[in-house]
């Protein structure tokens, strides 16, 4: 089914729970991991394959159901296309298809518009100095890299570390500029990451999960357009960087 490549979307799709688990079973997750994300991650690979919608952001979960939204290219009747003609049986039963829903995005954002935003990120560095790492280039929590450059006599406070870092994403997107920001939640999770090489063995690495809100200028129209395509920070695939906009 063609689609334009200058249209967004929009898409909700609910999961069934149980076989989302069943599918981090087969995949040999480690058992005590409840990496949601990572989960949702396989699934929509293993659906829409390289077409996958993300980022995407989990926005609720229930014994039955996992519902998210996510941005991709491809709209509703298109994933449903691609999933009958390549996914497993399994996979294919894991979606609710009758609630799958996607709307287009718009095709333009004035400069100058103000919106509201909240966004579920993870806020880290790389390459920090005075790291006490021995991989200097290391992936690290923000807060642990200022930490480290301010050194042991200063108080670091961890919510400006982490909208200094936000604000940071939206200068280096040149679409965007953040006129406030204010962290809703903060915690630290167990991601679930595969190694390189052969064995490709599930590993779990502790990461800073930071939601946001806050409000946001558009200052330029198409690197705007690209910041909510690409999304905010790392991790976007795994559930974190989708920026979910509102009226102010």
């Amino acid at each position: 089914m063609p689609v334009s490549e200058s249209t967004l979307y929009m898409t909700r799709l609910e999961l069934e729970t149980r076989r989302l688990f069943e599918l981090g079973k087969r995949r040999r997750l480690p058992s005590r991991s409840l990496d949601v994300g990572y989960l949702v991650h396989c699934a929509l690979g293993e659906l829409f394959g390289e077409q996958a919608p993300a980022p995407f952001a989990v926005t609720g979960q229930d014994r039955r159901y996992t519902q998210l939204l996510a941005y991709g290219d491809v709209p509703d009747a298109g994933l449903r296309e691609l999933a009958e003609r390549f996914a497993m049986p399994e996979l294919f039963a894991l979606c609710r298809w009758e609630d799958v829903k996607s709307k287009p995005m718009p095709s333009s954002w004035p400069v100058g518009t103000r919106v509201g935003f909240e966004v579920r990120a993870c806020p880290v560095v790389r390459g920090a100095k005075h790291s006490p790492l021995k991989q200097k280039d290391a992936e690290v929590d923000a807060f642990l890299a200022e930490c480290w450059r301010v050194g042991k006599e200063q108080d670091v406070d961890r919510e400006a570390v982490y909208k200094a870092w936000l604000e940071q994403q939206f200068i280096r997107s040149e679409g965007a500029t953040l006129l406030e920001a204010r962290v809703e939640r903060f915690q630290l999770t167990e991601l679930t990451r595969r190694t390189q090489g052969d064995e490709r063995k599930a590993r779990l690495k502790r990461k800073p999960d930071v939601t946001f809100r806050g409000a946001l200028e558009v200052t330029a129209a198409e690197p705007f357009a690209a910041l909510l395509r690409r999304g905010v920070g790392r991790h976007r695939g795994f559930g974190f960087g989708m920026l979910l906009l509102r009226p102010i």
